[in-house]
């Protein structure tokens, strides 16, 4: 139709892939695309938080915890050579378009109920201290290399929020930031060592490192706290996103790199 925007070749792509529900010819990941705005309406007249980009970390006790041991987590996530933490374009097709620099690095501990017992093993305070963590839904180390770059982008669901803690922050601090657009508002977010913020990624929000050094963060996800309503909504959805082929392509893509790990001599 005229006027419309066509999908991208990527896009088109992504939709084609995977398993189709009967009579309905869309994958579970479509139809989750699809609902999401009415999924998103009904979580946030429930939310128990306001609708804002920044959140105060004040409503979440946990995160003093987390920022308590940031050198622990630290030392843990150095400890990961550089090359055994993957691009994230290389684990998702489905992330694509906002991976497509390979200097963006994912190291996951969990996901959607999944753990991934390799790599937690190898980052085991991590591992302990996540699981202490209400209503997480991913957990991983994200490594931003010198010259990185994340476009202009907005999440999954308003149903989760994202956290990052500074682990190995760039000394030029004013040119590793991440623009994150509220309305007519734009905050501007640094990376400092130990220290941590919380935000809804369903605001466009866009990422550099115009650095000579890698940032290191502690990535994490969490459920919106909601009424029992929201809540309900949140688990449903994210049961059916664990069991899509968005998840398990991930989860596939992770136990092959850590079996070809296994198998390479010491």
């Amino acid at each position: 139709m005229a006027g419309e925007r066509q999908p991208s070749q990527w896009q088109q792509t992504v939709n084609a892939r995977g398993w189709k529900i009967p009579l309905l010819g869309k994958s579970l990941y479509q139809i989750g695309k699809e609902l999401r705005p009415k999924v998103d309406a009904l979580i946030m007249r429930n939310s128990l938080i306001p609708d804002s980009a920044v959140q105060d970390k004040a409503f979440f006790p946990w995160i003093a915890q987390l920022e308590q041991h940031w050198e622990a987590i630290r030392d843990e996530a150095l400890a990961i050579r550089a090359k055994d933490i993957p691009s994230l374009g290389d684990l998702s097709f489905d992330h694509g378009r906002i991976a497509k620099d390979r200097r963006w690095r994912t190291f996951f501990l969990k996901g959607y109920g999944y753990r991934m017992a390799a790599n937690a093993a190898r980052a085991p305070i991590t591992a302990r201290l996540i699981e202490a963590i209400p209503g997480l839904v991913t957990a991983n180390f994200s490594v931003m290399e010198a010259g990185g770059h994340i476009p202009r982008h907005f999440g999954m669901t308003k149903g989760m929020l994202t956290y990052h803690l500074a682990l190995k922050a760039p000394r030029e601090r004013e040119k590793c930031r991440m623009n994150l657009e509220e309305g007519e508002r734009l905050h501007v977010l640094h990376w400092e060592d130990g220290q941590s913020f919380l935000f809804d990624d369903m605001f466009n929000h866009e990422v550099w490192n115009e650095t000579d050094e890698d940032r290191y963060i502690l990535l994490i996800q969490i459920k919106r706290p909601c009424r029992f309503t929201g809540n309900l909504i949140q688990n449903i959805f994210l049961k059916a996103v664990r069991h899509s082929r968005f998840v398990k392509d991930i989860i596939r893509a992770i136990n092959r790199q850590a079996a070809n790990r296994a198998n390479q001599p010491a």
